[in-house]
């Protein structure tokens, strides 16, 4: 009686607990939502001007990069906190200048199939993230803090202010919480993706019915379909999805590369799609 009497008393006081339910960013987008990841790597160069414009071209609704930034203060667009993957040259784009960045190929160990290097000395080069912006203005984007130090929380909130996007074009994301949080400090208008601490903890009371005793600020969770924790294993399910997707708010997986699998995550309820392949998401959408 008394286990009962106090079960009834937390599921009531979640209740009353703050949570950020909506945010005016998800007004633009529509279900399922459609997410090319680093703009869609698997049939373009990671994160390159290709393969953005083809993605948006498309109709893609959201367009997911990575950033870090410079020695000398731009911020960037690249997965890596290295250059060494992808391009000819070497380094940790924390200790490169803007300038060296440019004369590098951007593109020249990239390949669809593991054999050939078809954009090889085509001129690809790494982006800035103003670059992006200036070319597609309307865009929303899913922005994932990628270097933690030296912290560039301020300089990203500043740069998303200053084109005006801040408000309802961007949500941010990080696998550091801190960063996270930093970056909700200085930022409060950016619409933020689950920190992966708050996502464990949420799993766990999503199972016995209490997901509203833990506030959250998020409006968008990007999870994995399996993803490891300190209590193991977890599979994303119709359970966590719902104990998530209160008001307006999203969960996004990650990464669908075939329709079969697309089709059975907007059956269990996601709300988004992020994939390497944004012609396979197109088709399956339209």
């Amino acid at each position: 009686m008394i286990i009962c009497g106090m079960y009834l008393f937390l599921y009531t006081l979640g209740f009353i607990i703050h949570q950020k339910t909506t945010h005016p960013v998800l007004k633009h987008l529509s279900k399922p939502v459609t997410i090319a990841h680093q703009g869609g790597n698997k049939v373009y160069p990671d994160e390159s001007l290709l393969a953005f414009t083809n993605a948006i071209n498309m109709g893609i609704q959201v367009i997911e990069l990575d950033v870090h930034r410079t020695k000398d203060g731009i911020i960037v667009i690249n997965h890596d906190q290295t250059i060494d993957r992808l391009t000819d040259s070497s380094g940790l784009i924390r200790e490169m200048s803007w300038s060296g960045l440019q004369q590098v190929d951007g593109a020249y160990n990239w390949s669809p199939d593991g054999l050939t290097y078809p954009y090889r000395g085509k001129g690809v080069k790494i982006l800035s993230l103003t670059a992006i912006m200036d070319a597609f203005p309307q865009q929303v984007y899913d922005i994932e803090i990628k270097q933690h130090d030296p912290p560039l929380e301020s300089d990203l909130c500043d740069l998303l202010r200053q084109y005006g996007v801040a408000a309802d074009q961007v949500i941010v994301a990080s696998f550091s919480d801190e960063t996270l949080t930093r970056f909700q400090n200085v930022c409060p208008e950016v619409a933020t993706s689950l920190p992966v601490n708050q996502g464990t903890i949420l799993y766990i009371l999503s199972r016995i019915g209490l997901e509203r005793l833990l506030p959250l600020d998020a409006v968008v969770a990007q999870l994995p379909r399996s993803f490891s924790t300190k209590l193991g294993q977890l599979e994303l399910d119709r359970r966590y999805i719902n104990a998530f997707a209160k008001g307006d708010r999203q969960v996004w997986v990650w990464t669908v590369n075939d329709s079969i699998e697309m089709r059975r995550m907007v059956n269990m309820g996601v709300h988004g799609i992020i994939t390497d392949r944004p012609g396979i998401l197109m088709d399956f959408v339209q």
